[in-house]
């Protein structure tokens, strides 16, 4: 089953064993609580996810992937090193998900050109994708939830996450470029004839994009000292970058239909008359059609006529949505690919989630698991990193966004609010760090992993449950170790 369609399935058995009620936890799933709203969320990431794809659609992300490839690509370690490098300020700028959509490909395709093994290569760009994307408000939605559950700014949340981000950024390619020395190719034969300019489509879209995303990120820092809800300040420029590549395509394609609907002459050679038409082949053409219409009006076609008015309307219906989408592929190509793009998965996923988290509160359970974490943290270095390990291994078993959904609601029960606030910050960007490192751990840790993995099996890279822990399994944990004793220092110096 699609993991997407799950958390429904699980809804809909609860209701119909009556465990929980439509009335409470089903509308209180979707309207939100506590500082957890959905719409809110959902908002957000669709904006910021609308303006990564529509530079990953102008090619400038590929664009920077190929010309790193062709200038630091003949050494195989010093192509490790800038691949890791490379996802980790992708992954910053955009987020997880962008990097693996964009990279994921080039990678094999280099790997299809060269000869090269992908697989170290592969790892380098998802480990550095999820670790990056910790270092940003908007690099991961488990980042977002926990940070509006927890009113934290988007420079607040920077200033905390920085320094983590970057010890574990270090950690995880020494741990790498360790264990897999023996995969990676001293030398490597590049393919010139793949030129990095022939991978930027839409030159204006790239720049005007480029814009856009560093004016939101901007916007973003601004608004922390203005309390503006985070989701108000990124919906304008998902909708100006929606606008700009509206307009780009309008005028692109118009140009085109106007040299396409030029006049072509047509010169007949010899002339058509009515003395060229036979009468006789008139009615012999008309006959049948008569007959035929005599036929349809027997009592048995007529019964018949209804069900073949709605078939034929059912399949008018189709032709004109299909035809709809034929037309919005012609006269705006760009916003219709990244319309196709965008994460429509994570709506009924995550929405189905935060009922099934509150049917738990409602249940008794977040009240249980806040007691537990409050007695597994009597300070705040046990805080930090009792709560980043144990998040890290939910997060391979719940996946990482519904279980950053549960442990913020967990970590805001009254219970577990008992103890010092010191322990309080650390939980709860322990439980950012394990929600972000916990997913290079197994595949099913994000949804970035099951994506990760289905693209590179389309590229016939099958890297397997097992081959994926016994990369990344080493690198997660001193991962863990690293950025949560940042944090504790951190902690310590702000006390």
């Amino acid at each position: 089953m699609d993991m997407k369609l799950t958390p429904w399935l699980v809804i809909l058995l609860l209701l119909a064993s009556t465990a929980i009620r439509f009335g409470d936890e089903v509308v209180h799933g979707f309207v939100g609580g506590n500082g957890i709203e959905p719409y809110s969320i959902v908002i957000l990431i669709f904006a910021l996810a609308y303006i990564c794809i529509s530079l990953d659609e102008s090619g400038l992300l590929s664009y920077v992937a190929v010309h790193v490839t062709s200038r630091w690509g003949h050494d195989g370690r010093v192509l490790l090193l800038c691949f890791y490098a490379l996802s980790c300020v992708m992954a910053v700028i955009t987020n997880n998900d962008v990097v693996v959509l964009c990279l994921t490909p080039i990678i094999c395709i280099f790997s299809d050109t060269t000869g090269a093994d992908a697989e170290p290569f592969l790892i380098a760009m998802f480990i550095a994708a999820n670790t990056a994307s910790m270092a940003l408000f908007i690099g991961n939605p488990t980042n977002i939830i926990v940070a509006e559950a927890n009113n934290v700014s988007f420079l607040s949340y920077s200033a905390w996450m920085g320094l983590p981000f970057l010890g574990a950024a270090v950690a995880g390619i020494a741990v790498l470029y360790l264990t897999s020395m023996r995969k990676i190719p001293r030398a490597i034969a590049i393919d010139v004839t793949i030129r990095p300019r022939d991978m930027l489509r839409r030159f204006r879209q790239a720049v005007l994009g480029s814009v856009v995303l560093v004016s939101c990120l901007i916007a973003l820092s601004v608004s922390s000292f203005f309390g503006v809800a985070v989701w108000i300040v990124t919906l304008p420029f998902g909708v100006a970058m929606l606008l700009i590549d509206a307009i780009i395509d309008l005028s692109t394609t118009r140009a085109m239909r106007t040299l396409e609907s030029a006049p072509i002459p047509v010169t007949l050679s010899e002339p058509i008359t009515y003395a060229d038409v036979d009468a006789s082949d008139i009615e012999l053409q008309c006959a049948p059609a008569a007959s035929q219409l005599a036929g349809s009006l027997s009592p048995t076609a007529i019964a018949e006529q209804p069900n073949k008015a709605r078939i034929m309307y059912s399949a008018r219906l189709r032709h004109r949505i299909v035809h709809g989408i034929h037309i919005l592929d012609m006269r705006v190509p760009t916003v219709s690919a990244v319309l196709r793009r965008l994460p429509y998965g994570i709506i009924p996923f995550s929405l189905g989630m935060f009922i099934i988290v509150e049917s738990l509160s409602e249940q008794g359970w977040t009240p249980r698991l806040a007691w537990l974490l409050k007695h597994m943290c009597p300070s705040t270095a046990a805080a930090v990193f009792i709560v980043g390990a144990v998040t890290s291994l939910a997060c391979n078993v719940l996946n990482n966004l519904p279980m950053a959904i549960l442990f913020s609601r967990a970590l805001q029960h009254p219970i577990f609010a008992q103890v010092d606030d010191g322990s309080r910050r650390g939980a709860m960007f322990a439980l950012i760090i394990g929600s972000n490192v916990g997913a290079n751990f197994t595949l099913v840790g994000s949804l970035a992993g099951l994506m990760f993995q289905g693209i590179a099996s389309q590229k016939k890279r099958e890297i397997g449950y097992f081959t994926f822990m016994r990369w990344c399994a080493p690198v997660m944990v001193v991962q863990l170790a690293v950025s949560c004793a940042i944090l504790v220092a951190e902690l310590a110096v702000v006390k």
